[in-house]
């Protein structure tokens, strides 16, 4: 089943009844080379407590119809288009749920060529109708020219569908359906269907629910949860994960620098799986989530005096933990957005050697990051700045992001601002003005004194923005084929940007107006920290755990998703330039590259935004450095929070 089928597939999981369950736990059954993993132990609960809260109320509320439908059958649409479907859709899972419900990945044999998907559902007290399901889907596929044979594996009967081929060398294609023990397994891998099977049976074998990882992310992330249970658990195995998505695509597909190959060389395998709970309608909070990041410390052999936490690059993952991540006094109350961390800055970049040479095909024996830097001290065309000892060793710990939206909505309105905290902000200043006073891009500007340089590039569209390092794209949307070939003409983060320094930090926006309004307002006046709203957030996150920590986070969702909501009723969704807007565009337009969707959705039946803005509250997170990873806490809490 294609990637996004296998998530999607979650939100057809919403309107299902439950009895009591029977039949082992997901984990129990699946192998140990599970990848990705989504369970929701009790449907009618997640269900039930989804429409609880705000967010479910705005989905069924009748001035959203419009919208909720023409986004379903946008992503029906899109779903038919899979290249390989196991004969399911959305609605046919909704007699049959007895208890968990549970979808995966696998990496057979922990090989990278190899991929497997698999959906398992307690049918517990509804054999009868997963019986008729199953019946159905052969009966449906038939007629497509599909082949059926009856099988026993395992001990148990199984219905096995060969999909015809699309072309004369591809390989042969199994659907296998088994009901078995209070189970009902859907799976495109016999082998797989073989394991768990043979586990329903009580074979012991190796299961997800041994392995370190996703014990270390469970128990985590249930110790502070007392008696709630989890309405949804997730596990990631990243690197893992990513390779089963390029597999699944059919294979690297593009030339250049392999990003898969170069993470794990540069000790991010260090980042062993990712996974988490999800709660909603708690009581005290419309959505409660938590998450570990397990990367324990790298085990050094006997005698090792390596002192440090990871290898090569990805010593560059040092968030300290600190009690002082208070907004900034120039931090106003009015913006979307706001996401404040600490962070090794100086030291990272060190690290960031052996990553830099690697991207750019160095040789053992070189050091291309020192090299650069040659370059752009020294080049009589270039900046003529040292970047190490002109502005990196400047930088102090401390890095924000600030997102905000301008009036009249457009597709660029969003607007975001980082700040880094400076050791010597003059030193800093007097870099950015050698650097660009000869730069035909930049233009400066002054305001009441303070010197701003604006840099304005070729703002042509383009399908996606994303990083280019000499050959190596990552584009975090697609997992499955993130390596890209130089373009002729490079893309760039910000194509607009301005740069600043002020009140003590580096100012890079990608408005000069966000900047001058920055710079507008009289130092500590009217600041974030005395917002009701940020303040009710501070106290939710409290109540979680938050204390001394390295990230926090802090979001008013209405804010956030105004921007791409009323480009939507403006029918311009497709040239949406928001972060949001840029992933629907992406999951719901056309498959080839460079080519601007049509939008699909009448907007003009869209309600006011004030109509919705009602139901979307503030929320928040935080992220602490633990001794094993990092352990991520947040919640979205109702508008309605006095």
């Amino acid at each position: 089943m294609a990637k996004y089928c296998r998530w999607m597939l979650v939100v057809g999981f919403l309107c299902c009844p439950l009895i009591a369950s029977a039949a082992l736990p997901s984990e129990e059954l699946l192998p140990d080379t599970t990848k990705g993993y989504v369970s929701i132990p009790n449907v009618e609960m997640l269900r039930t407590k989804w429409n609880e809260t705000q967010l479910g109320r705005l989905v069924q509320d009748p001035v959203m119809r419009p919208f909720v439908d023409d986004l379903r059958n946008q992503i029906k649409n899109k779903l038919s288009k899979s290249r390989v479907s196991l004969g399911l859709t959305l609605d046919d899972l909704s007699d049959i749920y007895g208890g968990e419900l549970c979808l995966a990945v696998t990496q057979p044999a922990n090989d990278e060529s190899q991929h497997a998907t698999v959906i398992l559902v307690d049918i517990t007290g509804h054999e009868a109708q997963a019986k008729a399901l199953v019946a159905k889907v052969t009966k449906n596929l038939l007629a497509q020219g599909v082949k059926q044979k009856n099988e026993t594996i395992s001990d148990a009967a199984a219905t096995v569908l060969q999909m015809p081929k699309k072309r004369p060398d591809a390989a042969v294609h199994e659907a296998l359906y088994v009901i078995h023990k209070d189970m009902l397994v859907v799976t495109d891998r016999r082998d797989l269907c073989q394991h768990i099977v043979g586990r329903l049976n009580g074979k012991k074998l190796g299961t997800l629910s041994q392995v370190p990882a996703f014990i270390a992310t469970m128990e985590r992330c249930a110790s502070g949860a007392g008696d709630m249970q989890p309405h949804i658990r997730w596990f990631v195995e990243p690197l893992g994960y990513a390779q089963v998505a390029r597999a699944e695509a059919g294979g690297r597909k593009k030339r250049g620098v392999d990003l898969l190959k170069v993470l794990p060389h540069q000790g991010f395998d260090a980042l062993q799986g990712v996974g988490g709970h999800v709660l909603f309608a708690t009581g005290d909070q419309e959505v409660l989530h938590r998450t570990l990041v397990y990367a324990p410390p790298v085990k050094r052999e006997a005698g090792d005096s390596n002192p440090e936490r990871y290898n090569l690059a990805a010593r560059m993952l040092d968030f300290p933990n600190t009690d002082t991540l208070q907004p900034q006094p120039f931090v106003g109350r009015d913006l979307g957005g706001y996401v404040t961390f600490n962070w090794k800055m100086i030291e990272a970049f060190e690290y960031s050697k052996t990553l830099v040479n690697e991207l750019l095909q160095g040789g053992p024996d070189t050091d291309l990051l020192e090299d650069i830097i040659v370059s752009l001290a020294k080049d009589k065309d270039g900046p003529q700045v040292d970047l190490r000892k002109d502005l990196i060793h400047h930088f102090a710990q401390r890095a924000s992001l600030i997102t905000d939206c301008r009036r009249p909505i457009t597709p660029d309105s969003e607007r975001l601002l980082v700040a880094i905290e400076l050791t010597n902000p003059e030193a800093v200043q007097q870099t950015l003005n050698k650097a660009f006073e000869s730069d035909p891009d930049a233009d400066k500007r002054e305001f009441e004194g303070q010197v701003i340089w604006e840099i304005v590039t070729d703002d042509s569209p383009v399908d996606v923005e994303e990083i280019k390092i000499e050959g190596a794209g990552f584009n975090p949307f697609d997992l499955g084929e993130n390596e890209q070939v130089v373009e002729e003409e490079e893309k760039k983060i910000l194509p607009n940007s301005a740069l600043t320094v002020a009140h003590g930090h580096l100012i890079v926006a990608s408005h000069v107006d966000f900047v001058v309004d920055l710079l507008k307002r009289p130092l500590g006046s009217d600041v974030l920290s005395d917002a009701a709203d940020y303040q009710q957030i501070e106290d939710a996150l409290s109540k979680i755990g938050a204390g001394t920590d390295s990230f926090r986070f802090f979001t008013r969702t209405d804010e956030a998703y105004r921007p791409t909501y009323e480009l939507i009723k403006q029918g311009r969704m497709p040239e949406a330039k928001t972060v949001l807007g840029k992933l629907l565009n992406r999951v719901l337009g056309p498959d080839e590259k460079g080519i601007l969707r049509e939008q699909q959705i009448d907007g003009g039946k869209m309600p006011e935004f004030d109509a919705v803005r009602r139901y979307l509250g503030p929320s928040g997170g935080y992220i602490r450095s633990d001794d094993d990873g990092w352990f991520i806490a947040g919640c979205l809490l109702s508008k309605d929070v006095p």
